[in-house]
């Protein structure tokens, strides 16, 4: 049984053979039937790829090119975004599990993880009882009633944003001053 090993890789490899490498793989190539058929059937299909003729791309192809690619490298950021976002807060998680346990021995996982679930009970059983007042307000005021309601809250949320706003615009303004 012949080797064909390193012939095949030279065969196939674009690489130039000094004068005993091409030697050697010459003398292969007159004896391994199957490494000349390998060898004739590259060149063949590397002299038909340069033969081909060339092709133009279709009409809009780099414009759809371009933008899908945009469009997939923000899914793969987004991607990667989460994937870190995850790894992140399950570390945090282990490191204050891991602090609890050396800090607070006395304390357990199970009376950490019922006091955890209960307080998402509570919140959920609070968020219900605000659903259902406002369902009930909503069923039971007059249309008057609710309009003045739907104004003053609508008057808290433009006085929290003009606040914020105004925050917003006095630090960047001092900002700027430090900067001259």
């Amino acid at each position: 049984m012949m080797k064909h090993y390193p012939y095949e890789g030279w065969i196939l490899d674009d690489i130039d053979l000094d004068e005993t490498r091409r030697a050697d793989l010459e003398a292969h190539l007159a004896l391994c039937p199957q490494c000349a058929q390998l060898s004739r059937s590259l060149r063949i299909a590397l002299q038909a790829i340069r033969n081909a003729p060339e092709q133009t791309a279709p009409a809009g192809f780099v414009h759809k090119f371009v933008s899908s690619f945009e469009s997939r490298r923000r899914l793969q950021e987004r991607k990667q975004a989460r994937t870190l976002a995850i790894v992140f807060a399950s570390t945090a998680l282990i490191v204050v599990l891991v602090s609890l346990y050396v800090f607070l021995p006395e304390l357990s996982l199970i009376s950490l993880a019922a006091g955890a679930i209960s307080a998402v009970v509570g919140l959920l059983e609070g968020l219900h009882h605000v659903i259902s007042f406002i369902s009930n307000a909503y069923k039971n005021l007059s249309p008057s009633a609710l309009i003045v309601i739907g104004l003053v809250f609508a008057g808290w949320v433009l006085l929290a944003s003009l606040t914020l706003g105004l925050s917003v615009w006095k630090l960047a303004f001092r900002k700027s001053e430090v900067k001259q």
